[in-house]
């Protein structure tokens, strides 16, 4: 079977509705009239075979799954595709990302992968070219690596980040087994949507111009484009449109 070209590769799994979330999104963000005019995607969703990112991240477990991401996007390759995304931010932190790339070119795989907190910072600038002053929700895995601090810093931005007991409010309400985002993909519980909201006014009082949903479950439960006047990114949502302008421009929908 011969596969179109060009091809993308969406690797989920990280978790698997937001690995879908980001397939809905660039299916939505498609100008079409017909089935026959959706971009061409693979979805790879293997969540047993991904370690979790952020445990490995803050020590609390040995296996990297730098290797299970480079194997998935050698068999995208393998299978035709020629760009592709991973749905997680977490993952796109230098001890996994970076691992994991140079397994790839160790390999001579040709893929050409794009990173998604790179696109969202670089989006910002082009976009709200006024704006210094960026608020960051995420995993504890994506502040302890500084992941969208060193990003945003590298861009001439100021990177607000949450203190200490509203980070952790917001890493539970993705990660608790009783409320969070992971445990309940079905909906969105009481609990983890009143934490959000909560960081997000914490953010917005400390003066955030705008607020990154830097972990790829957040968007599920924050549904508003901006609080108050001020811009709420989903990067699955700026991650999407890039690969459509990097495939079939002409085919853009912008976003309502």
């Amino acid at each position: 079977m011969t596969f179109p070209s060009p091809l993308i590769g969406i690797l989920g799994g990280m978790g698997p509705q937001a690995g879908l979330d980001l397939a809905e999104k660039l299916m939505g963000l498609t100008r079409t009239s017909r089935d026959q005019d959706h971009l061409p995607f693979i979805l790879f969703s293997l969540p047993e075979m991904v370690s979790d990112r952020t445990a490995f991240l803050l020590g609390e477990q040995p296996v990297n799954p730098a290797g299970a991401i480079a194997d998935q996007f050698e068999q995208m390759a393998s299978a035709g595709c020629t760009l592709a995304v991973m749905a997680c931010n977490t993952a796109h932190a230098g001890p996994i990302f970076d691992v994991a790339m140079g397994l790839l070119k160790e390999r001579g795989v040709k893929l050409r992968i794009l990173h998604m907190v790179s696109e969202t910072v670089a989006y910002i600038a082009g976009h709200w070219p006024g704006i210094r002053r960026v608020g960051i929700l995420g995993t504890q895995g994506t502040y302890k690596t500084r992941l969208y601090d060193q990003a945003l810093e590298s861009a001439g931005l100021e990177a607000l980040v949450p203190e200490a007991g509203i980070r952790e409010r917001v890493h539970e309400a993705i990660y608790s087994t009783a409320y969070g985002i992971k445990a309940r993909p079905g909906g969105i519980s009481e609990e983890a949507g009143e934490r959000i909201g909560g960081a997000i006014r914490h953010l917005l009082d400390r003066g955030a111009e705008a607020i990154i949903l830097g972990c790829t479950e957040l968007p599920l439960a924050v549904t508003e484009k901006q609080v108050d006047g001020i811009p709420v990114l989903d990067p699955a949502v700026i991650i999407a449109e890039k690969l459509i302008r990097e495939t079939c421009p002409e085919k853009l929908l912008k976003p309502a």
